[in-house]
């Protein structure tokens, strides 16, 4: 079965190659372009493909915020859903049956479940970025402010320099 890949980049992921993976829609945006309906959207499609067979297992991978200095690679497995089942205490639980089908409670629930999934993902990725944003730009900050005080520190020592060549020029000339 194939594989396939819903690919969301970044500013610097245009050159990112599929490794094999076949795009499910041509629409790329960025992670923070990306709204909740259309999580929802690629969701149903998603769990409508997985239904078909068209592909085994889905996987998200995405940044994982951790804290403002720590962001992490992750992937999570979103399908098949693993469900342990447990045998039925008694004999009056094992005849129960639920309505509505099982197609139509995982039609119902677990594209919604992915949605929310995708959501998620799509959000720590966003807070993640914008974490290493204000990290770097922190950091650049701090190189700006140190490279101004070095040029001060040289600016002065040159300027002292030329007073102290000054004064015994003045003193040689007032003689």
């Amino acid at each position: 079965k194939g594989s396939f890949l819903w690919r969301i980049s970044g500013t610097q992921d245009t050159d990112c190659p599929n490794g094999g993976l076949v795009a499910v829609t041509a629409a790329v945006a960025t992670a923070e372009d990306v709204s909740l309906g259309d999580c929802f959207s690629i969701a149903r499609m998603l769990c409508g493909q997985f239904r078909k067979g068209a592909f085994d297992a889905l996987y998200v991978g995405y940044t994982n915020f951790v804290s403002m200095l720590s962001q992490q690679p992750a992937v999570l497995k979103m399908l098949p859903i693993r469900y342990e089942r447990r045998e039925a205490k008694n004999t009056a639980e094992s005849l129960t049956i639920y309505e509505p089908s099982s197609e139509a409670v995982y039609d119902a629930i677990v594209p919604e479940y992915v949605g929310g999934l995708l959501w998620g993902a799509m959000a720590e990725s966003v807070a993640s970025e914008q974490g290493e944003r204000r990290t770097a730009m922190d950091a650049a900050s701090k190189n700006a402010g140190d490279m101004i005080e070095d040029l001060s520190l040289k600016y002065n020592r040159a300027r002292q320099g030329a007073i102290t060549q000054e004064i015994p020029e003045i003193v040689a000339g007032a003689e």
